[in-house]
């Protein structure tokens, strides 16, 4: 469960079939630039309220930092920190799963390579990942997920209205998150469909500037199999970058707004 990748399917009326593994690179690509270190308590969010279970840290000496303080990935609440180690994480792995192993629904498992424990804390699910970086340094990751119980609504109707980009019908959602700072608010959706980088870009452009967006730019790129639209409305801007994979498109939307 690396980062807690929350799959949701969302389908237009004439649905069209998903070919299998096809978006599944994107979404990691979208996960990985949420990922960008934050100081640690630099952001303020609607789920400030919200009484997230306590991390411990195998020493005090650490630097642990915010990857994100709140994200909303499909309807679920969820916080990242992280630290850094240099060498392995062994000892950090005998913590964790010293740590862990004592509450509910504990489990042991390896992704990719990647060595994950994770369990139940009261409404939640903590998950600790052992990653190696580029600068050859270990990275720790734990996550935060309100996955159990009555989960909190903390995206309003309002917000997803204003944050909406209409896609052709027969398109699949598989990822729709929110991350919050201070006064402004990100949504980064994840689509694939099976028609045409072309056909895509034409009518993602069109729809918008019947909702009144403006187009700043738009690129097409790698003899057509890329494309890239950056909108303005108010406030708000959204980036569009759409990619042919062989079999089909993927779409990544990335709209900044204010949050108010």
């Amino acid at each position: 469960m690396t980062m807690m990748l929350l799959h949701r399917s969302r389908r237009g009326a004439r649905a069209v079939r998903r070919p299998a593994g096809l978006w599944l690179p994107v979404a990691w690509l979208l996960l990985a630039a949420l990922a960008a270190a934050m100081p640690l308590a630099a952001r303020a969010a609607p789920g400030s309220a919200i009484a997230w279970p306590a991390i411990l840290f195998p020493d005090k000496n650490l630097s642990p930092y915010w990857v994100a303080e709140l994200i909303v990935q499909n309807k679920i609440p969820m916080q990242i920190q992280a630290f850094d180690v240099d060498g392995d994480t062994r000892k950090a792995q005998r913590f964790y799963q010293e740590w862990l192993g004592g509450k509910a629904d504990y489990s042991e498992t390896t992704l990719e390579g990647i060595p994950i424990v994770g369990a139940r804390d009261g409404n939640f699910r903590i998950t600790v990942e052992f990653r190696p970086l580029p600068s050859g340094k270990q990275q720790v990751r734990i996550s935060s997920a309100w996955l159990h119980g009555a989960v909190p609504q903390l995206v309003s109707d309002q917000l997803q209205r204003r944050s909406y980009l209409a896609m052709p019908m027969g398109t699949d959602e598989f990822s729709d998150t929110f991350s919050f700072d201070a006064d402004r608010v990100n949504r980064t959706t994840v689509w694939g469909n099976t028609l045409s980088v072309e056909a895509n870009e034409l009518y993602i452009r069109e729809q918008a500037l019947v909702a009144g967006w403006t187009v700043l730019s738009r690129k097409t790129i790698k003899g057509g199999t890329r494309a890239q639209v950056v909108l303005r409305r108010g406030g708000q801007e959204a980036v569009i970058a759409i990619a042919h994979n062989g079999v089909g498109c993927s779409i990544v939307v990335s709209n900044t707004l204010p949050q108010a």
